[in-house]
């Protein structure tokens, strides 16, 4: 029977196979109606209600076409916009908005005989053929094996004629050739296993080792091993290894690999607390956003499930409790706003304590080109940085446009102060208004009110001319920033580093790393130094196909290859001090890593002044600091952890069983240099 077949690729429908007999439909039109022929759930926000139409052409009888019904996010086929009325092929892909739901279109013709006589090719098809009465809604399934067919009795009493006589000799040339095949292969395996590699080249491809650091059931470290080794280009830099504050992560949230359960992350990017310190983090890749008591590291719960249609990044929390995600492929940010006590659902079921309830989209409409970082203010107004025009914008807390907030975007001679930009912290008591420029590798400083330029940079000197100068504190792209306890708190993501400024030292601003001399006892200096280190393997190396493709397979876990504090790609920082206990808990999102660090400030204030006493003590030859150097309660070293078994269970770093000759991985001593923004064009 002649029929459409439509195949959900994505979306809350994802995996099921709808089919329409062509005798009892002229059309399909596909939206969030629930009239329409193949329809969508709320949960799929980026579907209009009536958002494309599937017809037959008139003039060609197997010739299909789509039409967008002037939706408001667009019809795509195959990653193009539909414009008009666009012809449809089998095998072809139709998106309802960008980042929305897929559906694969097939036509399934008459049969053989008459698709032949329309002059049409016929169609693979796996699956069944359609009910005869109305079409068919199921999910996918596999290919059923082919049914051998009966022989007939006639064929099974004849006697078969006798095979002609076939030469031996391609039976010996394949025997010796599958022979030699084995002989090879064996030679291979033999010496990947046992044979002793030269030294250089153990040198030059460091194996994976796991890491000695053991994760609880909800991802609380218990034993990290930080132990200052460094393999890359970035730690030989002396100048800067000087500054080192050594201290490791209080916690490690999440299993460490790419997964979908619910300690796992693929791809954390963007993290936020709560006003009550809930820690908030964007699941990229499995588009939702994950909520995590830092002080016990337990996973409370998750919300966005069938919201978000882009690539969400970054995360802003008002101080009512509104959470904002930006989605810097729509250029749009995503409004939840936390449950009510009592309040249910659209089925009349009571929240849960962690439904954060969509509320739409807001600055859509604006016409951001990339749309990335995004914070708010005490007085709840948001700030919302454009990456790609490197401006910045100010929005009323009903979300229209404050029109007395100028950012002064450009130089007299027209360029940009900022290039490339997606890190904002506000300082509200000096009135400073803080942006990342990514690719000049420093923080340019602006008036929080009013958007004016003040001329200062943190991370360099200033030129004559006003721009960077001078050798940069930053050794590569500086993402996330955060403030706590009167510091700035910033991603090197090159590096592997969390930099630290005391903004109420007046050298904070316009000084390069030289114009630092050598860190000071008594810290006296507005650069404080910085703490974690470059990764031990760069996961974020996609060249690396090998090591990809073990990383999805879970024979390497990037979470114990590089141990606590070792992070590989960081990006989004965030920042909360608990008012019962006075401590302030500092999140960064490791991302190749897959899992969230945090740390405590009581833990990096006492690391600073431990590292300059040990150095001290080290020049003088006189070992007078044992009570100052004894190590904080959470690097004490505990007993050996009992085997954990290699079933991928939520936030457990797994340890792989011993293999005759480790998996041979690509240093990362030449891949973690000063690279600029790798993502969207940076």
């Amino acid at each position: 029977m002649e029929r459409i077949v439509l195949r959900h690729v994505s979306g809350s429908k994802a995996g099921r196979v709808e089919e329409f007999p062509l005798n009892q439909y002229q059309e399909i039109v596909i939206g969030r109606d629930p009239s329409a022929t193949v329809s969508f759930s709320e949960a799929d926000a980026m579907v209009g209600r009536q958002h494309l139409k599937l017809f037959r052409q008139a003039s060609s009888p197997s010739q299909f076409v789509v039409s967008d019904l002037n939706s408001r996010n667009g019809t795509f086929l195959n990653g193009q916009r539909v414009t008009g009325t666009v012809a449809l092929r089998s095998g072809d892909v139709l998106q309802c908005g960008q980042g929305g739901p897929e559906l694969r279109f097939e036509y399934v013709p008459h049969g053989p005989a008459e698709t032949a006589q329309l002059g049409v090719p016929p169609v693979q098809s796996h699956y069944p053929p359609a009910h005869p009465l109305a079409h068919v809604s199921r999910p996918s399934a596999a290919p059923a094996p082919p049914v051998a067919q009966p022989v007939p009795a006639q064929a099974a009493l004849a006697a078969p004629a006798p095979p002609p006589k076939k030469s031996a000799l391609p039976w010996l040339l394949g025997g010796g050739g599958l022979l030699a095949l084995l002989t090879l292969v064996g030679g291979v395996w033999f010496y990947r296993n046992y044979a002793t590699p030269a030294t250089d080249d153990v040198a030059k491809k460091p194996a994976v080792a796991p890491s000695p650091a053991v994760v609880n059931g909800g991802g609380k470290l218990m034993a990290p091993a930080v132990d200052g080794a460094e393999t890359t280009e970035v730690e030989k830099d002396q100048q800067r290894a000087a500054w080192r504050i050594n201290v490791a992560p209080y916690q490690i949230l999440g299993s460490g690999h790419p997964g979908k359960a619910a300690s796992d992350f693929d791809k954390p990017d963007g993290v936020g607390f709560s006003p009550n310190g809930l820690l908030y983090a964007t699941d990229a890749r499995n588009r939702r956003v994950q909520v995590w008591d830092v002080k016990t590291g337990t996973h409370l719960g998750e919300f966005g499930h069938g919201v978000f249609g882009g690539e969400i990044v970054d995360i802003a929390v008002a101080p009512n409790g509104t959470v904002f995600i930006t989605d810097q492929a729509l250029n749009l940010a995503y409004v939840f706003v936390p449950p009510q006590p009592g309040e249910v659902d659209e089925k009349g079921k009571p929240l849960a304590p962690y439904d954060y309830q969509f509320k739409g989209t807001r600055f859509g409409e604006q016409g951001f080109k990339k749309l990335g970082g995004i914070a708010t203010d005490s007085l709840g107004r948001i700030y919302v940085v454009d990456a790609h025009r490197n401006d910045v914008h100010r929005f009323n807390t009903d979300y229209t446009p404050d029109k007395t907030f100028k950012f002064e975007q450009k130089r007299a001679d027209g360029d940009t102060y900022l290039h490339g930009c997606e890190g904002i912290a506000i300082d509200e008591a000096a009135g400073n208004l803080f942006i990342a420029s990514e690719k000049d590798a420093v923080i340019d400083v602006f008036d929080w009110e009013s958007g004016a330029y003040k001329r200062r940079f943190i991370g360099a000197s200033l030129d004559g001319a006003g721009k960077p100068a001078g050798k940069h504190v930053f050794f590569g792209s500086v993402e996330g920033l955060a403030l706590a306890q009167n510091h700035l708190f910033a991603v090197d993501e090159s590096a592997g580093h969390i930099q630290l400024f005391d903004l109420a030292r007046a050298d904070v601003f316009n000084t390069d790393l030289a114009g630092y001399g050598a860190p000071q006892p008594n810290r006296s200096h507005g650069y404080q130094g910085f703490f974690g280190h470059a990764p031990q393997v760069d996961f974020e190396d996609k060249t690396n196909l090998e090591l990809q493709k073990q990383v999805k397979t879970g024979a390497v876990i990037p979470g114990q290859a590089n141990p606590p504090g070792f992070f590989c790609s960081p990006d989004s920082i965030a920042s909360y001090q608990d008012t019962a206990s006075g401590e302030t808990y500092i999140a960064i999102a490791d991302q190749c890593n897959y899992r969230l660090a945090v740390y405590r400030w009581s833990d990096i204030s006492k690391a600073m002044g431990q590292t300059i006493a040990l150095r001290e003590s080290a020049s003088a030859s006189k070992p007078t600091f044992a009570a100052v150097t004894a190590p904080s309660p959470v690097a004490k070293p505990v007993a050996k952890p009992a085997p954990v078994k290699p079933a991928r269970k939520p936030a457990v770093v797994r340890v792989p069983r011993p293999a005759p000759r480790p998996v041979v991985i690509a240093s990362v001593e030449s891949t973690v240099k000063k690279k600029k923004k790798h993502k969207q064009g940076y």
